[in-house]
């Protein structure tokens, strides 16, 4: 057996090449199963081959299989994993600071954690579909090792106007015969913002 590599899956399943020792030109076909020991990535891992079976072939009926085990090694490569993020819409704020939540292509059934450290609006003001920009992406837990990923991504979310209160204060005046009237007013604006 010869083994082929492959790409993870969250699998043992493996895929072998058979040889054997037929007489030139005779037409002969196999079947097996075969198997990696376990499901994680690595280099030169060892292939079981079991089952091993004549299934077809016009010349079968002149063999019968001495062996029906084999072994061979094989790699299996990490996965590419596609982790996309979904913009979480805000208030103004006076900040380009955003919220973002993590999603992924993951084999089903692993164990994984996605994180990021940073998703920033282009710019602080309201608008919509604004676009998000996310770095720092990583991933942690006990199948992390069987993909590579991508670091930085990219989304959409709206900032939205903030709820301005206008409040006035009155200022005492002399009687001058009018109902005329000064205030000065003030409001809860984001600090800095004109």
């Amino acid at each position: 057996a010869t083994g082929i590599n492959k790409i993870y899956d969250g699998t043992t399943t493996a895929t072998v090449n058979l040889s054997d020792d037929r007489v030139s030109g005779d037409v002969v076909t196999f079947s097996s199963t075969a198997n990696f020991s376990d499901k994680n990535v690595g280099t030169g891992k060892a292939v079981s081959v079991t089952a091993i079976a004549i299934n077809g072939g016009s010349d079968a009926d002149n063999y019968v299989v001495t062996g029906m085990t084999a072994s061979a090694t094989a790699d299996i490569t990490a996965r590419a994993l596609t982790v996309s993020a979904t913009g979480i819409n805000k208030v103004y704020d006076g900040t380009i600071a955003a919220t973002v939540t993590l999603s992924d292509n993951r084999v089903s059934g692993d164990a994984l954690t996605t994180s990021y450290t940073s998703a920033a609006f282009a710019d602080k003001n309201v608008g919509t579909g604004k676009t998000v920009s996310v770095s720092g992406i990583s991933i942690s837990g006990a199948d992390a090792g069987n993909y590579t990923f991508n670091t930085t991504t990219s989304t959409t979310a709206d900032i939205t106007a903030r709820a301005l209160t206008v409040s006035a204060t009155g200022v005492n005046k002399v009687y001058d015969g009018t109902t005329a009237a000064t205030v000065t007013l003030s409001d809860n604006r984001v600090s800095g913002d004109v």
